[in-house]
């Protein structure tokens, strides 16, 4: 296929989604029955496999690379080049052509993977379905949004690309050796998982006096496009409540007085918005907005709302309050819906699950603390109860105990039975596991180190006996 009906092709069905994503966002409502949202499962399934088919033709068409060729010309002569140069801004506007609709179809592909995920998986959060970019139209969606939406939008994707600690890259050895008859202190960087015997290969007999492990830094989210997917599509479905809650704080906080001053200051200011993602300006476009800031001041200052080329103090006082009321309100409002969907989708699900899930494409199946401080649960440590989920994950596999229902085993052991029904697990579920879990005293001195009441556990040991014990741990060392 040429790429100039491609790129039609791409643009025709992406126009169809965009009005497939009015019509979504339009029918959203708390009640609607499982009939819509099998219907809208089999919809997407088919939007999905013809993206995935424009993709593939694209990428096999170099729409990632177009510039791949051009530049290797030799032997030009003056004439030649001077041709070449004509078609400059030609090749560059088929350039940004190709490059921003195979952008759009993988940013509408991996809306499409969220939505199947949340639609299908009973931890999904059906009121995002209905404020997925399908159309995969999430810069137009950032570029008409309020500044302050943009704001928080970047702090979201700075938590979604937070780092932490991975798998175990490397480890950095000290050692003492014997040397010309003298005893030598070394320290060597090996990545070879047999360190000792590497050792052994190459410096003899040797006095380990200390081991350091180096680790893998992971990003809790590590595609882009689904990064900056979720942090949109959140604060689209949540913008109402945000809304609502900024409102009542703002008259709760501001007076009348200075509400005024601000609405007066906002119908003055020209909607200069910030830059939401890397791109060129024309230098013709700057000169405009430089003219019309000036412009602008003068007219504060023509209103009393500027003073030297600065906002009145009272002016300013009120602008201060309200992006804090804002910047927090927003934010914290979107994290606290995220926090819950994160915390229920590694709550519920075991390793295997998470591999095969769509809910968080390229999410990590196993974060470390670090990749999740940044949730926040009413009345519950997520982080917390998480890092023991995950401890036992590791851990009860080596003594043949099924790890479903762990999230309720790290809810009780790091809160209560009150938690664990909040969430659904059952009480006899959760204590069947306990009492396997009871005897084993490598996995009480694990929970210990993590701050965990081992008595908590020690109530369900009905294995008293030391031999039967002794067998259970050895039991872990196969």
């Amino acid at each position: 296929m040429d790429s100039s009906v491609l790129i039609r092709r791409c643009n025709e069905f992406l126009e169809e989604l965009s009005k497939f994503r009015e019509e979504i966002s339009l029918k959203f409502s708390e009640n609607l029955d499982s009939d819509f949202y099998n219907n809208l499962i089999d919809i997407l399934s088919r939007n999905l496999k013809i993206l995935e088919e424009l993709k593939e033709k694209m990428e096999l068409q170099g729409f990632d690379t177009p510039f791949i060729g051009v530049g290797k010309l030799k032997g030009c002569d003056e004439e030649d080049l001077y041709e070449i140069k004509s078609y400059v801004s030609y090749l560059r506007r088929m350039v940004d052509e190709k490059k921003g609709v195979l952008e759009r179809v993988r940013y509408a592909i991996v809306s499409h993977r969220i939505a199947l995920g949340h639609l299908k998986e009973k931890e999904g959060n059906r009121r995002i379905v209905h404020f997925l970019p399908y159309d995969g139209s999430n810069k137009d969606i950032l570029f008409n949004m309020p500044t302050l939406f943009i704001r928080t939008y970047k702090r979201l994707l700075n938590i979604l690309e937070s780092e932490g600690k991975g798998a175990v890259s490397s480890v950095t050895i000290t050692f003492l050796v014997m040397e010309d008859g003298k005893r030598k202190l070394k320290r060597v960087k090996i990545e070879e998982e047999d360190y000792e015997g590497y050792l052994k290969k190459n410096y003899g007999d040797v006095l380990i006096t200390s081991i350091k492990k180096n680790y893998t830094k992971n990003k809790l989210i590590s595609d882009g496009y689904v990064r900056k997917t979720l942090a949109l599509t959140y604060l689209l479905a949540y913008w109402n409540e945000i809304e609502e809650k900024i409102k009542k704080n703002y008259e709760e906080k501001l007076s009348e007085h200075q509400r005024k001053l601000i609405e007066r200051y906002r119908s003055t200011v020209l909607d200069l918005r910030e830059d939401v993602d890397e791109g060129t300006i024309d230098i013709r476009v700057l000169e405009e907005l430089k003219i019309k800031r000036i412009r602008m001041r003068e007219e504060l200052e023509r209103l009393g709302l500027y003073r030297g080329g600065k906002p009145v103090k009272e002016l300013e006082s009120a602008l201060k309050v309200e992006r804090e009321i804002s910047e927090n309100l927003s934010y914290s409002t979107v994290v606290k819906y995220l926090s819950q969907d994160v915390f229920k989708y590694y709550l519920y699900k075991t390793p295997d699950e998470r591999d095969r899930s769509s809910m968080f494409p390229s999410i990590l199946t196993t974060p470390s603390p670090l990749n999740l401080k940044w949730m926040e649960i009413d009345g519950i440590d997520p982080v917390n109860v998480l890092d023991v989920k995950f401890l036992l994950e590791r851990e009860l596999p080596k003594y043949s105990i099924p790890i479903k229902n762990l999230g309720g085993v790290a809810l009780y052991l790091v809160h209560g039975w009150d938690e664990v029904e909040r969430y659904g697990f059952k009480r006899e579920d959760v204590e069947e596991i306990l009492k396997n879990m009871a005897p084993i005293d490598k996995l009480k001195s694990l929970l210990s180190k993590k701050g965990i009441d081992i008595k908590k556990l020690e109530k369900y040991n009905s294995i008293k006996r030391e031999r039967t014990k002794r067998f259970l741990d050895a039991l872990s060392r196969l």
